[in-house]
This record gives structure tokens, sequence and C-alpha cells, in this order.
């Protein structure tokens, strides 16, 4: 019989890394945003107001699956409601359980949940991959009496990436064919040369970060367009610099770090930071310099990237959600994510809420 371990302090949490990186190697679609480092990281810089409860399944003396959640308050038309969550914070498009048994992993964590007294209002389980989770969240909220509502989420746009650069330049529109045609050749005859920052661990050793590099690519950022955004989620911003920085450290050791550069001569004209595991390539921030936009530094950069994951085998790169317009060009795949609601039918507030997204989603479904 499963039984569930509670961990609600991060440090904690090392104990358990062993048991953490053998499941995540048997993890359908793993992402270093499912690594204990991730999630170390992401407690240093963003804890504030949140509690931390990671729910590990254990049967005898091993650890079948892991559950990371956080509970926090969220700010909602209804008022303040306290909601148990995914750690993810819309940092990528998906997150789920940890493990080669997903199911049973919602099974125990949710029935622990429903039976351990309630601090909480909502249980809203967001950034679901339709395809990984074939309704298992659902099923395994409703064996525990809960009464779930599942909805849309977001959309991400990816490019799934052909045997050929040729085949997937045939995919795109005549005008976006004779753009990247005309790029590249602009790219050559200038001598731009690209550069992707990929290192793989030996066994035993992980990889020393080189944090040089790093740092040539948050100086462009401060001297591109990045360096006059608002957002706070650039790698240069004061508010999500050392995050950025940490996780480029952290996931070179574990040889998930993806950046792409062009350069020319020994000049950095732009830069992809991205993250990678088992062929499928993560898009995090881009960067350019304003100076060499005549060059069209983020197409070319783009053109390249696609060619060289095509040329190492790579299964797919995800640009995220969001910014459609600037995506369209490149992207051949939208792929959904999906949420997954059970709302306390002992909160005011989260009931309310509840009748808020039935009406919403009725409304988009008609």
């Amino acid at each position: 019989m499963a039984k569930i371990i509670e961990v609600n302090q991060i440090e904690d949490l090392r104990p358990y890394a062993y048991f953490w990186n053998r499941l995540l190697d048997k993890t359908p679609g793993a992402t270093f945003f499912q690594t204990l480092e991730w999630l170390e990281t992401y407690w240093k810089f963003y804890s504030h107001g949140k509690k931390l409860r990671v729910l590990l399944v254990q049967v005898d003396a091993n650890i079948e699956g892991i559950l990371p959640l956080v509970e926090q308050v969220e700010r909602t038309k209804a008022g303040p409601v306290r909601v148990v969550t995914y750690p993810l914070d819309n940092w990528a498009a998906y997150f789920g359980p940890i493990g080669s048994q997903p199911a049973a992993t919602l099974y125990a964590s949710l029935q622990y949940l429903a039976a351990a007294p309630r601090t909480w209002d909502m249980i809203d389980l967001r950034w679901i991959n339709p395809e990984h989770d074939r309704g298992r969240t659902f099923h395994a909220m409703r064996c525990h009496g809960m009464k779930p509502m599942t909805m849309p989420w977001h959309d991400t746009y990816v490019i799934d990436l052909p045997a050929q650069f040729d085949e997937y330049i045939s995919t795109r529109s005549p005008k976006v064919r004779a753009m990247i045609r005309r790029t590249l050749r602009k790219a050559d005859e200038a001598g731009l040369r690209f550069r992707r920052y990929r290192p793989m661990p030996e066994p035993r050793m992980p990889v020393k970060p080189d944090m040089d590099f790093y740092d040539q690519c948050v100086q462009l950022a401060e001297e591109s367009w990045q360096s006059e955004s608002t957002s706070g989620t650039t790698i240069s911003h004061p508010e999500t610099a050392g995050y950025f920085r940490e996780c480029f450290a952290k996931s070179a050791e574990r040889g998930m770090i993806d950046v792409v550069t062009l350069q020319h001569h020994e000049r950095l004209l732009a830069f992809g930071f991205n993250f990678h595991h088992k062929g499928n390539v993560i898009g995090q921030r881009i960067g350019y310099s304003q100076e060499s936009k005549e060059l069209s530094p983020g197409n070319v950069l783009m053109a390249m990237q696609v060619w060289d994951s095509i040329e190492r085998g790579d299964r797919q790169i995800d640009l995220g959600p969001e910014h459609y317009e600037l995506k369209s060009r490149w992207v051949n795949q939208k792929l959904p994510a999906e949420r997954v609601c059970h709302y306390s039918p002992a909160s005011l507030r989260a009931n309310l809420l509840h009748m808020a997204h039935w009406w919403k989603y009725q409304r988009a479904a008609a």
C-alpha cells in the first residue's frame, strides 16, 4: 500500500535526490522544470508567500512517484483564494507528476489531500499536457469524491522537426521560404558564425558551466531591446537575473542547457537561451544586437537553430505560448495545455469561481 511523505522544507528534499533523478529518467516528456535543481532554484527566488507541499509516494522502501505542489493565496475576482497548484508559474508550457506511473502518483497524492485537514479553497492543477495526462488528473480527483472541471489553459507553439531541413523549409509559405534563404545567404556573405552551447556531462563528472559565456549573453541583453522591457522576465532584468543565472549553471551541470548564438568575428550579435532533454528543446529568452538589424540576426539565428537541431536529431522546439505573431513564420504545430480544478464546497469564494469558470467554459464551447 502506498504511503505519502509530505515535505514542506526545500532542504529536506536533498536526501531524496537519488530517487528524484531515477524517477525523472522514467518520466514521459520530462523537462528541466521537473528536476530537483530547478525546484530548489525556483524556491530560492520565488517562495515568498508560498508553502511547499511536495508529495512523495512511497511503496515499501522505494519512492515510486513525486508530485511537487505549492499552496499559495491568489487574487481573483471573487477575492483572495487559497490554491494548491504546481510550482511552475508559467516558466514553461507543461508540468506534471514525476515518475513512470503518473496515474498511481496522482491517485495516491489526491487521496492524501482529500483526507488531510483542508487548508485550501481550490486545487488547480495547471500546465497539464493532455497527450501525456489522458484524463488521469480528472479521474484521480473523481475517485476521491472531488468534482473536477477540465478547462483549456493555453496553447504553446512548437516546431516539429522532420528528418531534413529542406523538408521543413518546404512546409513554410513562399514568402517565408524566400526570407529564410535570403537571410542565410546574407549571413554567409557577412561571415556570421553559429555556435551552440550544449555540454554533455561525463559519467560521475558534472559539467562546469561556462559562466563567462553566459555573462556575454547577459551583456548583449542589456544592450538589446530587452533592456527596455518592463515585463521583469528578461535574463538581464534585476528581478529575474539571479534566477536565470542559477538556472543556466544548474542546467549546464545536468547537461540540459542549450544556448545558441550568432557571432561576427568575436562580436556576439544574438543569443537564444533554451533548455533541452532527450531531443526536446524549450525556448526561454532571445536577444540580439539592435545595431545589426540589417543582417536580420533574429531570423538567421532561428533558421540556423532549426537546421542544427535537425542535424542533431532533435524532435521538437517549443517556442512557448504568447506572441504568436512573432513565431508564426516558424511554427508548424499548436499544442494545448489544460487545467483541472476542484473547488471546495465549503469555500464561498471557490464556489463563485466555479460558477464563473463554468459559465466562461460553456460560452467558449458553444
